[in-house]
């Protein structure tokens, strides 16, 4: 049964291409859509002509929410003229529910029903296109033995508000080098095993492909209104599954600046398109905490891969000698890794304002240039 939050009415529910109805598939793409009559077909059309370049039986389920356009009679009518097998989901869900985390949450759960048990369930967003290789790109990285696929994420050059984006982003460079610098010191101090440096980094619900018995086990998409994406990537590093950042998996998204979540990106746009401070990415930090967290990271993996004793690290780190029994117990790193941001008081998050960074980015650049002198052994 697919779990939903209170206060979700179904408004309508039909499938096209019955034939599928009945037959376990290989793949789903979860498209959540809420009044998106502008972009659904070319979101749809993309999706279909990278699903006939792929290997397997699969199809599209979008998921409509409190839409007041025509956004499902056009899928409809697409989806009669193209063949595509396309199931639509009409729902209205209440106002403390409709964010877009939340029904990311119900699309992924209400496609795992269609998916057989080894099966991929895959998400992109309304306002988006997914490159002709994309089903292939990512299906491909899970056959490879990757659990969850991050693809890249594109600026879709056509839209009238792209050259806003650039000025903006222009505006506010220190940002995007001070996140290239800071992943380049996490790299050097704490290599990911799975993803060759550089690599673009990016967790966005526009372009995720997921294992189903991963999504199963994790506990799906977490019910977070905002930054679902990331949530269901940390909930699988939790679980030490395997996360890929693809550059082959590639989607075209709009640069809107009139989104449909409150607090999401195109908000965010906005706030560095003015002239006041403000914080930066909540996933970038000061300096010295991600000098600090790299390097902790990378002596927990150590320590749990050789079975070496952790109190060192705990002393270190400041945690209340009460815990160590419990936390010795630990033999998941993604586990432990949670549990000592939990308890050791220095690891917690702190965040930036865009004023602080020309001092952050020196600090991070001069750590860069004396990397030989750290000692992490």
């Amino acid at each position: 049964m697919i779990t939903t939050e209170d206060g979700v009415q179904l408004n309508d529910h039909c499938g096209y291409v019955a034939q599928l109805a009945n037959c376990p598939l290989s793949y789903v793409i979860a498209i959540p859509a809420k009044n998106e009559q502008a972009t659904i077909v070319a979101c749809l059309d993309a999706c279909w002509q990278s699903m006939q370049l792929a290997v397997g039986t699969g199809k599209i389920l979008l998921v409509i929410n409190n839409t007041t356009d025509t956004t499902q009679a056009l899928a409809a009518a697409w989806a009669s003229q193209t063949g595509c097998p396309l199931e639509i989901v009409n729902i209205t869900v209440a106002a403390h529910a409709c964010e877009a985390g939340y029904v990311r949450r119900m699309a992924m759960q209400w496609a795992a029903l269609s998916v057989r048990p080894d099966g991929v369930l895959l998400c992109t967003d309304a306002d988006s296109r997914p490159h002709i290789d994309w089903v292939s790109a990512n299906l491909a990285q899970i056959a490879a033995g990757y659990d969850l696929v991050c693809g890249d994420i594109l600026l879709d050059q056509s839209h009238p508000q792209y050259q806003q984006i650039c000025a903006i982003h222009r505006k506010n460079a220190l940002e995007g080098q001070y996140r290239q610098a800071s992943l380049e010191l996490i790299h050097q101090l704490d290599p990911d095993p799975d993803n060759v440096w550089p690599h673009h980094n990016q967790v966005s619900g526009a372009s995720l492909a997921i294992r189903r018995q991963v999504h199963d086990e994790v506990g799906g998409v977490p019910a977070v209104p905002l930054a679902e994406d990331r949530a269901l990537a940390l909930r699988v590093a939790l679980h030490d599954y395997r996360i890929c950042y693809c550059d082959r998996a590639r989607v075209v998204t709009s640069c809107r600046m009139d989104g449909r979540a409150q607090g999401g990106m195109a908000q965010a746009l906005r706030i560095r398109a003015g002239n006041e401070d403000f914080l930066i990415d909540e996933s970038l930090e000061p300096a010295d905490l991600v000098l600090l967290r790299a390097g902790t990271r990378a002596t927990a993996r150590r320590a749990l891969q050789q079975g070496r004793s952790r109190h060192d690290l705990y002393a270190f780190l400041k945690i209340e000698p009460s815990r160590y029994e419990t936390l010795d117990k630990i033999r998941r790193f993604g586990m432990l890794w949670q549990q000592l941001e939990l308890h050791a008081y220095c690891l917690r998050p702190q965040r930036v304002l865009y004023s602080q960074l020309p001092v952050q980015l020196k600090k991070i650049e001069a750590m860069l240039m004396h990397m030989s002198e750290f000692d992490m052994s």
